[in-house]
């Protein structure tokens, strides 16, 4: 790790303080400051919302305005951008010899923190935490904390461009931490101040370095560090204390544990967790404990044999997925998080992108429970500025991205760009982009060598940019963009031919708009830029681009675009404008469609048995087909309770039934299967209404015509 504070004394103190008894009671406290909130927005009348909070989260995904600009969402005038305050009042009186600290888990996209009216810090990046000390600031009685928060568009700052919604507001948690006057180092860019390494593993032994960041109030004084290492039973399987003496503010104190037979980290087979806790504690009492994660594990990219976790082969079926929900913009609790990464993992994906930005601290904690291979990036999409502010905040956002999520096990790479260089802006001013994400590439490798970089590319042909980082992905999006999904084996096979043999390839996003309201069965290939995006067709693309990738070991994963519907203010296309409807669920996340149960059933241990098109509830047809997705040996299917047929699903799970007749009115669909012993039945309903005039005409017929916009 490479981390220069200040150097130290350490001498081994021994086993003899336990770490039951090493603290005290008083040790750091944690103050939540979420919730009720002073507010104004632009200067305007102040009232009460309720923290974390987005400003923007209807209109950022609303459409209303998108039709007026061709801008990308990203900088989009379409929403509302500019500057809010949010005010509080402290919940604690100071303490004396106490510290006081503020942390923020994210604020979009520049914040101002304050203390009684003095500047406590500033901070540059949507997407990362902040912490500043306010001890100074304070004053005997209450005290009063404000949050400036800004989303303007700013040209220095990451991202500049983006198919996606820029929400604004203080949309993470903020807290107030309290500590003894030394303590664990909250400041050194917002991380855990401890940092966890393994430097060897093998099955007899794993051997981990723990480094604690000590921050002082100045005064020298001795500090013993305690480190333990639990298993996932709360057994401690290592531990050591060392005592760091020295008069420097900032200390480094290194420990090296040795797990003896070590349970690997092992993806969604196994999410084996230890725990490390760290502990000070000097001569006069002062305290402070830290507890973070520990996943023992190798990865790698083999060209030929694609990701390796703990030396075995795997393709990582992945998914990515955007912050932002319906109602809520960015600001979504963790009880949402945790329904998300609960839906991805049900689904049975063991990979997530985290696109195109790092998520929050909770959701790679959930990565980290469930087992989920996790790609987290810094947010550079579509457009590197070659300017030196720009750099210093890249550098800066992509610091911070990598200490503040040192220790989750589930972060396997870094990304460093998405689609660069396709923007009027590259071009016309001579930005070098190929130099400033090579050296953020040897930026990143240097400040963690422990994992590789990645990055995503939709230009096969600019081998000096796809050649920068340790591995190369390409968005893709054959059947939607291009030629038909078919298409999806001649692309990789271009991708493996020009960069296989050096690097490993992945497919970083494929997919298909789906909105639920829009049926067409079989369906025809719709304009992605039209109104009409049926259901239908997204699944039948995706059956054949997976079929595609599965087919090829080398392509060491693929991360399916997107896992939910997202904001994206400036499109105007499917069912419902400033929404991006390729997700395999709703934007609400209350309709997972239909291509959500093909991966299920080709992903997933679990019993599936679903009817496809099922919210193609009226028909004016006689004879449908009828296709349902399981993985069961076999699946009996049912109209009006009587049966018509058994049928063996094939290699993609699908069992299909070409003609089956309904009769006028309500007809039932059932289909059943069996599976160890245990049966499995889905249902649903379908009305064939008589068909004639306007109202018996196909909706594809009526609204196929991208020119037609149905939202006037």
């Amino acid at each position: 790790m490479n981390i220069r504070i200040h150097s130290f004394n350490v001498s081994c103190a021994g086993l003899c303080c336990a770490l039951g008894s090493f603290l005290a009671a008083d040790a750091r406290e944690v103050h939540s400051l979420n919730g009720s909130w002073d507010y104004s927005f632009n200067g305007g009348s102040s009232g009460k919302v309720a923290v974390p909070h987005t400003w923007n989260a209807e209109d950022a995904a609303d459409g209303v305005k998108g039709q007026r600009g061709d801008a990308k969402s990203v900088n989009s005038d379409a929403y509302r951008r500019g500057s809010a305050v949010y005010s509080r009042t402290l919940p604690v009186a100071p303490r004396p010899g106490k510290r006081y600290f503020i942390r923020g888990g994210g604020a979009s996209i520049v914040s101002e923190v304050s203390v009684n009216g003095k500047p406590a810090g500033r901070h540059e990046g949507a997407f990362t935490a902040f912490c500043y000390e306010i001890t100074p600031l304070l004053k005997q009685g209450a005290n009063t904390v404000s949050v400036l928060v800004d989303n303007t568009q700013r040209e220095h700052i990451a991202p500049q461009r983006g198919d996606f919604s820029m929400f604004g507001g203080l949309y993470r948690p903020i807290e107030l931490i309290e500590t003894d006057g030394v303590c664990i180092d909250p400041l050194f860019y917002a991380s855990p101040g401890v940092f966890i390494t393994t430097k060897s593993l093998d099955k007899s032994k794993a051997e981990v370095e723990v480094k604690t960041l000590l921050n002082s109030d100045g005064k020298a004084r001795d500090v013993d560090v305690a480190v333990e290492i639990l298993d996932m039973k709360g057994r401690k399987v290592a531990g050591k204390t060392v005592k760091a003496a020295g008069e420097k503010k900032n200390l480094e104190v290194p420990v090296t544990l040795a797990i003896a037979k070590p349970v690997l980290w092992n993806g969604v087979r196994n999410p084996y967790l230890y725990q490390v806790k760290t502990s000070i504690r000097t001569a006069d009492g002062q305290t402070d404990e830290i507890v973070q994660p520990l996943g023992l594990r190798t990865v790698s990219v083999d060209p030929g044999k694609g990701f390796v976790l703990n030396g075995k082969p795997m393709q990582v079926k992945g998914v990515s997925r955007h912050q932002d929900m319906k109602g809520k913009g960015w600001a979504l609790s963790p009880e949402d998080e945790a329904r998300d990464i609960r839906l991805i993992a049900d689904m049975g994906a063991d990979g997530l992108r985290t696109g195109h930005y790092p998520a929050s601290s909770n959701v790679y904690d959930l990565c980290d429970k469930t087992g989920l291979v996790v790609w987290s990036e810094v947010p550079n999409v579509n457009l590197v500025r070659d300017t030196p502010e720009f750099r210093e905040n890249n550098r800066l956002q992509a610091r911070e991205m990598i200490y503040q999520h040192w220790n989750h096990p589930s972060i396997c790479m870094w990304g460093i760009f998405n689609e660069i260089g396709h923007q009027p802006e590259a071009s016309s001013k001579g930005v070098d982009m190929e130099a400033e994400l090579t050296e953020l590439n040897k930026f990143v490798k240097e400040t963690d060598p422990s994992r590789m970089t990645v990055a995503a590319s939709n230009q096969a042909g600019r081998k000096k940019l796809n050649n920068i980082p340790d591995h190369i992905a390409f968005n893709t999006y054959p059947g939607w963009y291009g030629g038909g999904p078919e298409t999806m084996k001649g692309n990789l096979n271009g991708y493996i031919r020009d960069y296989g043999g050096k690097m490993g390839i992945a497919v970083s996003e494929y997919g298909h708009g789906a909105s639920t309201g829009m049926h067409e069965n079989p369906a025809k290939r719709p304009s992605p830029t039209g109104f009409w995006h049926p259901e239908e067709w997204q699944s039948q693309a995706h059956e054949i681009n997976y079929k595609c990738i599965r087919e090829r070991p080398e392509v060491w994963g693929s991360f399916v675009w997107n896992m939910f519907d997202f904001g994206s203010a400036s499109r105007f296309e499917g069912e419902s404008p400033g929404i991006n409807d390729k997700g395999l669920v709703t934007y609400d996340r209350k309709t997972p469609k239909d291509a959500y149960f093909f991966y299920k059933a080709n992903w997933s241990p679990q019993p599936t048995v679903y009817i496809t098109s099922r919210r193609f509830a009226e028909r004016t047809e006689k004879t449908v087909p009828v296709k349902v997705y399981s993985n069961a040996p076999a699946v009996k299917l049912a109209v009006n309770g009587k049966a018509v047929g058994s049928v063996k699903p094939d290699e993609l799970k699908r069992a299909v039934w070409p003609e089956v007749t309904l009769k006028p009115g309500v007809n039932t669909i059932t289909a059943t299967a069996s599976v160890g012993g245990k049966t499995y039945t889905d249902s649903c309903k379908w009305t064939l209404k008589p068909s004639g005039g306007e109202e018996g005409k196909k909706d594809s017929e009526r609204y196929q015509d991208p020119s037609i916009n149905k939202y006037k």
